[in-house]
């Protein structure tokens, strides 16, 4: 059971100021996992504790640093 404090995918990128699609890409290349992914339908849930990283990323792509460096850096 997934618990209820966890943001689906669409509340966390409102709340992140990041499109469904740059999460999941994120997610696909290791910079911003989801803290929970559903094992039968795949839905990814995010802790709000995760918004700092994602304003991080935000951050670190804005002034061109690269995900793989991204990544290093939240570590």
């Amino acid at each position: 059971m997934v618990p209820m404090a966890l943001l689906s995918i669409g509340e966390f990128a409102r709340a992140a100021r990041m499109s469904v699609k740059a999460l999941r890409h994120y997610d696909a290349l290791g910079v911003l996992v989801p803290a929970h992914v559903d094992p039968h339908s795949g839905y990814r849930r995010y802790e709000r504790a995760q918004l700092r990283d994602a304003l991080l990323i935000t951050l670190m792509r804005q002034a061109d640093i690269g995900l793989p460096v991204v990544r290093s850096a939240l570590a």
